[in-house]
């Protein structure tokens, strides 16, 4: 099995020759044959020409770059895409999940071949956050505790880049977002697919400063109004039947209660009207919600559907890989 670990960057050049030597070595301890993918997402400063020079010295080190800088999504899927190893894991270039995250990721996957894929969540147990501000980790949890929501109750960590997949089952996936909701679009879709999805505890450190010999804590570079705004959109659009089935529930329970208060008091022949209407009008908002919700239920099962259906058009094509869920 041999293994590719694949690094998205975008004008790094304070950073790259540091991050990458360091990677590098980190590598040298797997047991398995492995390369270094590192994706050039257009930058415009001096990082490519630094890639380059890096990657005369290792062979094992490979540099995929692109003029425009496309976004995150689209640095991934062309690492992946241009991968040799049957496992890939994609981690920030820095090493700031740990010199080991690699080595963790890979060997979830070598252990059991029935796991699909394995998210790196510094919210389980064992994992946290070093020298990241208050503000991302308030907005990465708030937003986490959110999409297990409206995705899956059974994954703590649904914004992170830092995971391992079969490759064969990531190119299965028929992604389209180029941006950073592609790992929102990985687990939903992969969780449409049935695939069999794994977490490990991780810390997570910003640590630029470390390889760039900056003093100053690391800034960050991502536009975080915008990311709200889409990963909500996104969490609420993806399965929405979750909370609208939520709401039902406690609109129906909430209705209960105004029934009973309502027939305790036309057992003591005290005014009961208001509390029957009221109880009867919410009975009827959680049958429309539940009906909504079952509605995108089923929008969700054709959407599904029509995923396998692109999946199967473009293995026939000779353009795509296997069939999600297939083994």
């Amino acid at each position: 099995m041999m293994i590719s670990v694949v690094s998205p960057f975008f004008n790094e050049s304070l950073i790259l020759e540091g991050s990458v030597r360091h990677m590098l070595a980190n590598l040298e301890s797997l047991p398995e044959e492995w390369e270094f993918i590192i994706v050039n997402d257009g930058s415009t400063d001096d990082s490519l020409v630094l890639a380059n020079r890096l990657a005369l010295e290792d062979a094992r080190l490979r540099v995929v770059s692109y003029p425009v800088n496309q976004g995150r999504g689209y640095a991934i899927r062309q690492g992946v895409l241009v991968a040799r190893g049957e496992v890939v894991v994609t981690t920030e270039i820095d090493s700031s999940w740990g010199d080991d995250i690699a080595h963790r990721l890979a060997a979830v996957l070598r252990g059991d071949p029935r796991v699909d894929m394995v998210v790196a969540s510094p919210h389980l147990a064992g994992g946290r956050y070093v020298n990241v501000p208050f503000k991302r980790v308030f907005l990465s949890t708030t937003a986490n505790l959110f999409f297990r929501t409206t995705i899956s109750a059974d994954l703590t960590m649904f914004t992170g880049m830092t995971r391992g997949y079969r490759r064969e089952k990531f190119l299965a996936l028929p992604l389209e977002e180029n941006e950073k909701e592609i790992h929102l679009e990985i687990v939903s879709k992969a969780l449409a697919f049935r695939y069999s999805i794994r977490e490990i505890p991780a810390v997570l450190e910003w640590r630029d400063q470390k390889f760039s010999g900056l003093k100053k804590s690391r800034k960050s570079s991502a536009k975080l109004g915008k990311l709200v705004r889409t990963h909500t959109v996104f969490g609420l659009v993806t399965m929405p039947f979750r909370i609208l089935f939520g709401a039902s529930f406690i609109m129906s329970l909430v209705a209960l209660l105004f029934l009973g208060f309502g027939l305790l008091r036309l057992w003591a022949e005290q005014p009961a009207f208001p509390f029957a209407v009221t109880g009867l009008i919410l009975l009827l908002f959680a049958f429309i919600f539940f009906s909504v919700g079952s509605l995108s239920w089923q929008v969700r099962e054709v959407q599904r559907e029509i995923w396998a259906l692109r999946v199967r058009l473009t293995k026939q094509s000779g353009e795509g890989d296997r069939e999600p869920g297939s083994s």
